[in-house]
């Protein structure tokens, strides 16, 4: 459940709460254009680049020109985010030349490669679309048969013609036609050499309102046990042209993708998260301010980006808070061809607001995506211009984007995770460029659906699921939960005291000075006792407790019970006595 509100901080007079929800607004798309695709010769990495969605992220790679599915299974998808069908009425033409890359795949009339047309999610915002919209399947079983609309399909009689063209390459090709205010789709499989017709079909009078939204590539594959992690097949050479195509440049998402900020006591802390590159793409990114002319750019910082986050941290000292400073973020991709692009993100450092008599904090929790991206939530928001903006917990849950959760391997699993976190950013990027803002992680962001982290320990071996919660510690391993807690929390305040915990894990509790107002930020998870060593004779699910000795638990005050932890409770001693 997803859950919003905002606080107006009166420096006097104390706190009010209220809630207000506007229509958003959409831009505006360009003239109609070509679209080719961007993986060159020489690209290798997992990420498939600014113009594109992929679900998930972890199935999918640029290598040698092509983009690859890494996994047998259903409806994995690489969305087009800059083009996509218009309502007006016209023409387009769309090619793929695609392949298996496994000869032991089953031969399968639910078995697919394709294309998916004028996909539409539940809010018609792009966004939604790439995540999940739904439209028109085109494409070629493993049994040779071409088909538009649903599965099953009546067979082409060509499995003899089109599958060994399909392990070897072929190309795939849809045209939209219109005729007498009628629209025909016309599928048509082809030679890769002698450009021969082997296969077509079509599909006639398509109604017009099915025929706007995104286009994607897909790989459907049955989930068969044994096959699931073989990879399954590959794409390249992916054009869109036609009258009926809208072009909006606007809608890259990356590769700095979104980046947060705090300012407190004079020091700036900005994180930049990034998707993740290759080994040629640049392993920096740099922090700018305008000059003193005001006109040009210079360097002022550069951090690594971290191997598993994917994220690059600055910390500033001396920072200038008297004033709005506006900053860029520059990155270098790899284009091929021995060839690097640079990228850039800007925003503002906004003045400390120290002569508001009243400062609006925005505040977020529970952030699932039953209603992403959330744009009329964003605009109302963007109504009262917030000063602060506070994300209490649970950025994301295990469910968020679909396909479920993967929790190993590790490197697989902090990739399951990034996708779900990048909807963050997607959703509320355009605020954080521009006002400080504080994340804290809940249970659900570490992939529990309640967490007493009992200072930072492993989950004892031999328990799963609640059973595993209820021992107390993080079920998942330490560097995963350490890169989870960089990407939410690395662009907070330095730590009161930043010495780790058990299996290494940081911590973040800490206090922002901002405009006149001290917040103090503390972790109320991560030194939380767990309920079943307290109470090892009760039945305990879930946290919840029954058949309990009241005696023996003194009427409830277990001895040794810990919320906050002692280095918290000293924190919170010497901010209240500031």
């Amino acid at each position: 459940m997803k859950k919003y509100f905002y606080f107006k901080i009166e420096k006097i007079f104390g706190l009010f709460l209220f809630l207000l929800t506007i229509n958003a607004c959409q831009p505006s798309p360009k003239s109609a254009t070509k679209f080719k695709d961007t993986w060159t010769e020489g690209i290798k990495r997992t990420w498939v680049g600014p113009e594109y969605w992929a679900n998930r992220l972890q199935d999918w790679e640029i290598s040698d020109g092509k983009i690859n599915c890494l996994i047998s299974r259903f409806n994995r998808n690489v969305n087009l985010l800059t083009h996509q069908i218009g309502e007006q009425e016209g023409e387009f033409e769309m090619s793929v030349v695609l392949g298996l890359l496994n000869d032991t795949i089953a031969i399968s009339d639910k078995n697919w490669v394709g294309f998916r047309i004028a996909a539409i999610g539940q809010f018609n915002d792009y966004r939604d679309n790439a995540i999940y919209g739904k439209g028109i399947d085109a494409g070629i079983t493993t049994s040779g048969d071409l088909f538009i609309g649903e599965l099953p399909v009546k067979l082409n009689g060509n499995e003899k013609t089109l599958i060994p063209h399909l392990n070897n390459g072929l190309k795939l090709q849809v045209s939209l036609e219109l005729s007498e205010e009628h629209y025909t789709l016309k599928l048509q499989a082809l030679d890769l050499k002698t450009k021969e017709i082997l296969s077509e079909i079509e599909e006639q009078n398509v109604p017009k309102e099915n025929l706007s939204g995104s286009f994607a590539l897909v790989s459907n594959f049955a989930e068969i046990e044994g096959n699931r992690n073989i990879p399954s097949c590959w794409f390249t050479d992916w054009e869109i042209s036609g009258s009926k195509i809208r072009n909006y440049p606007e809608r890259t998402f990356g590769p700095i993708l979104f980046s947060q900020y705090t300012l407190s006591r004079g020091i700036l802390k900005l994180t930049a998260q990034m998707p993740p590159v290759g080994s040629k793409d640049g392993q920096t990114v740099t922090l700018n301010i305008l000059d003193k002319t005001g006109k040009n750019w210079k360097e002022i910082a550069e951090a690594p980006i971290d191997n598993m986050s994917r994220t690059a941290t600055f910390r500033i000292e001396n920072w200038d808070n008297t004033k709005d400073q506006p900053y860029q973020l520059s990155y270098m991709l790899y284009m091929g061809k021995d060839k690097l692009k640079e990228f850039t993100r800007e925003g503002t450092i906004r003045k400390e607001p120290l002569d508001k008599e009243e400062i609006v904090v925005a505040g977020f929790t529970g952030n699932n995506d039953l209603g992403f991206p959330n744009t009329d939530l964003f605009e109302a928001v963007k109504h009262h211009n917030p000063d602060v903006l506070f994300f209490s917990g649970d950025q994301i849950y295990e469910g968020v984007a679909g396909f479920g959760v993967q929790r190993s391997p590790v490197d697989k699993a902090a990739l399951d995770y990034l996708r779900k976190w990048y909807l963050y950013g997607w959703a509320y990027g355009d605020f954080m460029r521009d006002r400080p803002s504080i994340s804290i992680p809940d249970d659900h962001d570490v992939y529990h659906g309640n967490l007493w982290g009992a200072g930072g320990k492993a989950t004892p071996e031999g328990f799963v699921g609640s059973d595993a919660q209820d021992q107390g510690g993080y079920k998942m391993p330490a560097e995963w939960v350490k890169m989870v807690e960089r990407t939410q929390t690395s662009h907070l305040p330095d730590p009161y005291d930043p010495t780790t915990v058990d299996q290494g894990i940081g911590v973040y509790y800490s206090e922002m000075n901002y405009g006149g107002i001290s917040f103090a930020i503390i972790e109320d998870r991560k030194f939380k006792s767990a309920p079943k060593p307290l109470l090892p004779d009760a039945d305990v699910n879930n946290g919840w407790a029954q058949n309990i000795n009241w005696n023996a638990a003194k009427q409830g005050d277990v001895p040794g019970a810990i919320l906050l932890g002692k280095r918290q409770l000293k924190f919170l001693e010497d901010w209240a006595a500031d």
